[in-house]
């Protein structure tokens, strides 16, 4: 293996590029998604990762390399050809170090079930991870994701990491991308209230939101937020008569599946370790939103000046109703 040490921050793909002698960028991109590419110790899978500058790069040296076959590029020998797709995961690994594994749990699959005749995700990945790899203290799953919905789901491989990692999974930061029918205001942040019993409202929640793609009827959103604020998020959207689609019995559902795709963590592990996931818009997504176009957001300071134009309107007329 060869290291470096990164001076600015860059994107992997570039980075090997220039540091790392792959003759193609398809190459590079080939060797990072075998594996063969890890940032200080940590195996990374998605070319598209950003490095920080201080990250230490480990690359498979290509005077190691006997060629194409290494990366299963076309070149290799039958043999190792059938070895190479035996050890193939399940599912797309986005991460993995010594201590857990992250994968995308596709929509319609289920995660998990208390019936073994069940199949799902993480039995398949489970039985992976046993196969492939070694020193395995307890394979256990951290998080669930339903049966409708995508995203990145954890794997530790450590009873102490499981432990950490469920104990304090309400304060890592979760991201998802969100497809609605209907259209928000580009860039901006959507208000939404928690209910009582009695149907009164009881919390204020303020969701943040960048609007990536619409179309004529449907709007693809980035959002800070996890599973269990969907709830909140469903109410302040109907409000704006805007819907998730696929989640309700009344709701458009033209992708078989809900709108719901969580695609990125930022977590922390028991002695600190600050690990960042992230993985890819999904493909059905993407041919949902296909034609569509960033909305343009406008600006702070020009949002400022029409709220506070709004304000003045309002005070306006106030001040003009004739008084009883």
């Amino acid at each position: 293996m060869e290291s470096k040490r990164v001076e600015a921050d860059v994107m992997l793909l570039e980075y090997l590029m220039e540091n790392a002698g792959y003759a193609t960028r398809t190459r590079a991109r080939t060797a990072v998604k075998a594996g063969a590419v890890a940032v200080d110790g940590n195996v990374v899978r998605i070319p598209s990762s950003e490095l920080k500058a201080g990250a230490m790069v480990s690359w498979t040296a290509l005077s190691k390399q006997s060629g194409a076959k290494d990366f299963d590029l076309g070149g290799a020998s039958s043999k190792n050809s059938a070895k190479a797709k035996e050890e193939k995961p399940p599912y797309e690994v986005v991460y993995e170090n010594d201590f857990i594994l992250a994968y995308i749990k596709p929509a319609g699959m289920v995660f998990a079930s208390p019936k073994p005749q069940v199949k799902t995700s993480y039995t398949r990945m489970k039985q992976w991870l046993e196969a492939n790899r070694s020193n395995l203290n307890a394979v256990q799953f951290v998080n669930r994701i339903e049966k409708e919905s995508s995203g990145v789901c954890i794997i530790a491989k450590d009873l102490r990491w499981r432990k950490h990692l469920q104990d304090n999974w309400g304060h890592f930061t979760k991201r998802m991308y969100v497809i609605i029918q209907g259209h928000l205001p580009a860039d901006d942040v959507l208000f939404c209230y928690s209910k009582d019993d009695d149907g009164k409202r009881k919390d204020k929640y303020e969701f943040e939101y960048r609007t990536m793609r619409a179309t004529s009827a449907h709007t693809l959103l980035k959002m800070t937020l996890g599973f269990d604020q969907i709830p909140v998020l469903m109410s302040g959207l109907r409000r704006l008569e805007c819907y998730l689609i696929g989640k309700g019995k009344e709701v458009p559902d033209p992708m078989g599946r809900s709108g719901l795709h969580l695609f990125g963590l930022d977590i922390e592990g028991p002695d600190g370790e600050q690990i960042a996931i992230k993985s890819r818009v999904p493909q059905d997504f993407l041919n949902l939103m296909k034609g569509g176009k960033g909305p343009k957001a406008v600006p702070a300071w020009k949002r400022a000046i029409q709220k506070n134009g709004e304000q003045s309107t309002k005070s306006q007329r106030r001040s003009a109703q004739p008084r009883r």
